[in-house]
């Protein structure tokens, strides 16, 4: 098990949990991306991806960066041009409609995109047609590679979803269609490999990896957690009842406390990397 602290991690603002970059560079690192490559990145957000593997691939490859949401690029493009990185370009773009010709990259790398649009990890079963994998695989040269990293547990989301069902359960019951006390897609092996096997991959291999992660104290751990998918319902709760909402954040620092040793509070999260080439 490896462990990095939040507070040495590179990222891009304060609310950007830092471990993205982490799991984001073992992406780019297990990938193996020689010199020269030619690499995408789909859903390259902040780019916690695309930076490592643009530097892996060196001034004589070349990287794309695509994202569907465009609001990452004015920071990602400054954190490029700091780095001087000549090798890489952005652009805004749906994955499941790539704007590239057949057989252009090397490599195309996806770091949390999820793939429950499609497919139910409980059962195995896909539950519509598989669009963004047949792009990759479409613009992917004979023998390129595909590398996804996917969430298998993340120990502080579920011990914070668990504290919303503990201390407001009228208010997890009035929003018990969104599912409020999920904010993440879990992932398995066995249905990441079923995926790559249907769009037509082989060589398949699947890593499973667990990092512990240190916030300094519970007012960064706080911030983290509201950067990383609960945003929406605490800022929620603090709107719709102050008071109830100042109880519940005492109540989760209190908890907090078997957590918090060695200079920070510990959690683990559990990602999955999967591999797969094209024939």
């Amino acid at each position: 098990m490896k462990v990095t602290y939040s507070r040495l991690a590179e990222g891009f603002g304060s609310n950007r949990p830092t471990y993205w970059q982490y799991f984001g560079a073992r992406l780019a690192e297990l990938a193996a991306i020689p010199q020269g490559a030619t690499v995408l990145d789909v859903g390259t957000g902040s780019g916690s991806v695309l930076l490592p593997a643009t530097e892996r691939a060196g001034e004589c490859g070349r990287s794309v960066g695509i994202d569907i949401n465009p609001k990452w690029f004015e920071q990602l493009r400054a954190e490029i041009e700091r780095r001087s990185l000549r090798n890489t370009s952005l652009a805004q773009m749906d994955a499941a409609a790539l704007d590239f010709p057949d057989c252009q990259f090397d490599q195309v790398l996806c770091g949390f995109v999820g793939w429950s649009y499609c497919f139910d990890f409980d059962t195995l079963e896909f539950a519509g047609p598989d669009v963004r994998l047949t792009e990759i695989a479409r613009v992917l040269k004979p023998g390129g590679r595909v590398g996804i990293s996917s969430w298998s547990k993340q120990e502080d989301l579920d011990w914070l979803g668990e504290q919303f069902r503990s201390y407001l359960p009228d208010y997890v019951a009035d929003h018990e269609e969104e599912d409020i006390v999920t904010v993440y897609s879990r992932e398995n092996a066995m249905g990441l490999e079923r995926i790559l096997l249907a769009g037509g991959f082989q060589e398949i291999e699947i890593i499973a990896e667990t990092a512990a992660f240190i916030s300094t104290d519970e007012e960064e751990w706080w911030l983290q957690m509201w950067g990383a998918g609960w945003k929406e319902y605490i800022d929620r709760v603090a709107s719709t009842d102050a008071t109830s909402f100042k109880q519940f954040k005492e109540r989760v620092f209190e908890n907090l406390q078997p957590y918090k040793q060695n200079g920070g509070i510990h959690f683990k999260k559990n990602v999955l990397f999967a591999f797969g080439s094209k024939p």
